[in-house]
């Protein structure tokens, strides 16, 4: 009888034993999840500049060249995009200014600007669209950054495969 009772209690001991492994475990789970889960539905990302280069005319001027590319599997409409471009101490000293009324997933559209002989950074200003669900978004202003950086340039096989991008084309 007594072996009985040892039994009967060792199953409740070992059992109170995993609550607080339990319990620790899920206060890491949860809180990483939820990273996954807001970087995933990030917005920012969704309309990536893609393209980010000055270039000279044959007259000698400097000309920037932008593309704007939907990266996801989602349709926006509406998409309104102004990129200053910033002097030495981050004034504004020009902007370049683009929109789409559609931009369905693996859709791009072009930029392009005079830049003005004292530029040297660009920046994302605002970046607007209508989303897959109705709602409306405005971003910005993004961070400045030099000539030549991109947020995203090319879908490579990884990222096709989990279906986190959708390959560049022109709008239609």
């Amino acid at each position: 009888m007594a072996s009985q009772i040892a039994r009967s209690g060792g199953g409740r001991t070992r059992f109170w034993r995993l609550v607080p492994w339990a319990i620790i475990a899920a206060l890491i789970l949860i809180p990483l999840a939820t990273m996954f889960v807001m970087a995933a539905t990030d917005d920012t990302d969704n309309i990536a500049l893609s393209r980010n280069e000055v270039v000279r005319t044959s007259f000698g001027e400097r000309m920037w060249r932008g593309t704007m590319w939907n990266h996801t599997d989602s349709l926006y409409t509406n998409l309104d995009t102004v990129v200053l471009f910033l002097d030495s101490e981050g004034k504004p000293v020009g902007q370049a200014r683009g929109s789409a009324p559609r931009l369905d997933p693996g859709e791009m559209f072009h930029l392009e600007s005079k830049l003005p002989t004292q530029a040297a950074r660009m920046q994302i200003y605002q970046l607007r669209w209508t989303g897959p669900s109705g709602g409306n978004a405005v971003l910005g202003p993004y961070r400045t950054w030099e000539f030549g950086y991109l947020q995203d340039d090319a879908c490579g096989e990884l990222r096709l495969k989990i279906g986190s991008c959708t390959p560049a084309r022109e709008v239609e």
